[in-house]
């Protein structure tokens, strides 16, 4: 027992002062994307009130949000290369805090009139962040250290999905609708974004991830490194028809719950219940799901996940909506976890494409986003031939999950390959 102890002493302590400096920042940015996900859409709705276009204004947001996304890293790449990773780092929070500001400022029109400032400004505050992510995660981390790393994130990350959500919904029910309540909210975020900047001031240099001589932007090598294997551009389709679900699924469910409640409080409280739900998921992921059984494991959940939402078709009351969807997060790591697990597997063996984590991640989020762009028109399309329609919603949940299919045929195939 003591030898067991001391090994994991020593795995959680091989991680390194300078991962842990570079998880402070990055807490700061999963409170802010974990409460944006979710608040952002219920502002839009908010602000859209007495008018039957919020769900559609919401659709739209989110669409331009995440198809914007990948033009934005692009430039990333750029400033990573030219100048430095922390130039683009810095630059993603200063497009975050423009956000915050402009809502503050702007008031409900921000989410009516110029929604589409939020969406550009949201998707370059991520774009510029992540790039240089990309870099930090293999610089701070080691093969051996990654998987304690990333279970000390994801047990932060629970623990903010579990209790900000809710408290954050508590505090905006207060204020009755009021928009002051969510001038305060997104003050709230200003601040954790201010926060995370002086965090990154205190980063340990790269020096190993990125070369800092290197000035060139190696999208085109990354590009020809991912196509020029049958894995590599078997692994962009599926990302592609992985994002056709992620997309909309990420927030769309949340929108029907909001839309036939109106209220925040209840809106946390199904972000609290969804976590725990796919933190059980979790567990039972990790007991059942071997890298043999990973395209299994994304069909079954697919159809489980479709023969749930069958129930949607006789009700779409908001009970109704919360149970399912905290059916919906509970399965939803048997979709997910296989594609990114296979993603990394087959991209960690493909040469011509190491010490270009940040132009390799931009070339996968253009086909993610291309996914989700499509997932998420096919959403709206159905909202506006069928507006207001349970049925049509209902319909669209159904095609997203049933596209997972085809990922599941993806990944059976890639694994034959490896």
């Amino acid at each position: 027992m003591s030898n067991q102890k001391q090994s994991i002493a020593q795995r959680f302590a091989s991680i390194g002062k300078p991962y842990f400096i570079f998880l402070r920042m990055d807490t700061c940015l999963l409170a802010i994307t974990a409460l944006l996900s979710i608040f952002i859409n219920s502002f839009i709705l908010r602000a859209s009130e007495g008018s039957n276009s919020g769900i559609d204004t919401a659709l739209i947001y989110n669409m331009v949000t995440y198809g914007s996304q990948p033009v934005f890293m692009l430039a990333a790449v750029w400033v990573v290369r030219k100048l430095s990773p922390r130039h683009s780092q810095r630059i993603g929070f200063l497009f975050f805090a423009l956000l915050f500001l402009f809502i503050i400022i702007v008031g409900e029109k921000a989410g009516t009139d110029y929604f589409l400032v939020p969406a550009f400004f949201r998707s370059a505050g991520a774009g510029f962040y992540y790039v240089t992510y990309s870099f930090q995660i293999i610089e701070y981390t080691t093969d051996d250290n990654r998987d304690a790393a990333s279970g000390i994130s994801g047990t932060i990350s629970s623990v903010i999905a579990l209790v900000f959500p809710l408290l954050s919904g508590l505090f905006l029910s207060a204020f009755s609708g009021s928009f002051t309540g969510y001038r305060i909210f997104f003050g709230f975020l200003l601040a954790i974004t201010l926060l995370a900047f002086i965090f990154s001031l205190k980063l340990v240099p790269l020096k190993s991830a990125i070369d800092p001589l290197d000035k060139k932007t190696h999208i085109k090598d990354a590009f020809k490194g991912l196509f020029s294997v049958g894995i590599g551009r078997s692994i962009l389709v599926m990302t592609f028809f992985k994002g056709v679900r992620s997309g909309a699924m990420t927030f769309f469910v949340e929108l029907l719950i909001f839309n036939a409640i109106r209220n925040e409080s209840l809106l946390g409280l199904n972000s609290t219940i969804g976590k725990i739900a796919a933190i059980l998921g979790a567990l039972l992921y990790g007991v059942i799901v071997t890298p043999r059984l990973r395209a299994r494991s994304v069909a079954a959940a697919s159809t489980l996940i479709i023969l749930a939402a069958a129930a949607l078709f006789f009700s779409s009351d908001w009970i109704v909506l919360i149970i399912f969807s905290a059916f919906n997060s509970g399965l939803n790591i048997f979709i997910t976890e296989p594609e990114l697990t296979l993603y990394f597997t087959v991209i960690g063996s493909i040469d011509g494409i190491k010490g270009k984590a940040g132009e390799v991640h931009t070339v996968n989020e253009i086909f993610l986003a291309a996914g989700e762009v499509l997932g998420i028109g096919l959403t709206l399309v159905a909202g506006i031939l069928f507006p207001g329609s349970s049925i049509a919603a209902t319909a669209a949940i159904v095609a997203l999950t049933a596209s997972q299919y085809f990922c599941a045929g993806l990944i059976s195939s890639i694994t034959r390959k490896l």
